[in-house]
């Protein structure tokens, strides 16, 4: 009987014990390391996105068609909320542009960490291009924001849509600190149609959603058609 006991108490002090002690470990260490989880993954996707998307319009949901022929109903007059298709979470839904600066980018619906090493996030708190109010996209300054570097007020930022080309003139360029950055953001109902864009800063930092500042560019809307969102008879 002893001799068993002295055989379980070698198994519980060999084996069960440091078991125990190793559960508690990595526990423990799962608890400090799980705040910075989004850090290390944002900074991870460095290595994806500095060599550029590999962008499959099939796999990632694109509503938009590069090839649409735009007509004079696409950038002036109304267009009604019922002849939209409107984009779902992870849609491919527009293109943005501004040539001067060599911009041109895919817009999905969503701002996600995935979404945004393929292209240009619309964030799904702001409106849609044509619904008036303040429309906020986001983009990776190493990759698709990086032309933002050269942008200038009185340039011209295009959104072509399926249901109508947009253009926004930019009025105001600055670098806010990230702690208060969502301070110059307005989603409240404005005389006019605002398109902001922003990115990290500085440009030649690796270290995505890491950095300190944020550069915002702030356009008005200049052209494109205003949706009715209104039932019709």
């Amino acid at each position: 009987m002893k001799t068993t006991r002295r055989k379980i108490g070698r198994l519980m002090a060999y084996i069960f014990t440091p078991l125990i002690f190793m559960i508690i470990g990595y526990s423990f260490t799962a608890l400090i390391f799980f705040p910075f989880y989004e850090v290390i993954y944002a900074a991870g996707t460095i290595i994806i996105t500095r060599d550029g998307p590999n962008f499959d319009p099939i796999e990632l949901h694109s509503i938009f068609d590069e090839d649409a022929p735009v007509d004079d109903s696409q950038t002036e007059g109304e267009v009604h909320v019922s002849e939209i298709d409107l984009p779902f979470f992870g849609a491919h839904y527009a293109e943005i542009r501004n040539r001067r600066i060599g911009l041109i980018a895919p817009v999905y619906f969503g701002d996600s960490y995935d979404i945004l090493r393929v292209g240009v996030g619309h964030n799904i708190g702001s409106v849609l291009p044509g619904f008036g109010g303040t429309i906020l996209m986001a983009g990776h300054n190493t990759t698709h924001f990086l032309p933002l570097q050269d942008i200038e007020n009185g340039d011209v930022i295009e959104l072509q849509t399926n249901y109508g080309h947009y253009e926004y003139e930019v009025f105001e360029i600055g670098l806010h600190h990230r702690d208060i950055a969502e301070d110059v953001i307005d989603f409240g109902q404005t005389d006019m149609e605002l398109l902001i864009i922003y990115t990290c800063y500085p440009f030649n930092s690796n270290s995505i959603g890491t950095t300190q500042y944020r550069l915002f560019v702030f356009a008005e809307k200049i052209s494109g058609p205003t949706v009715d969102v209104l039932a019709r008879e």
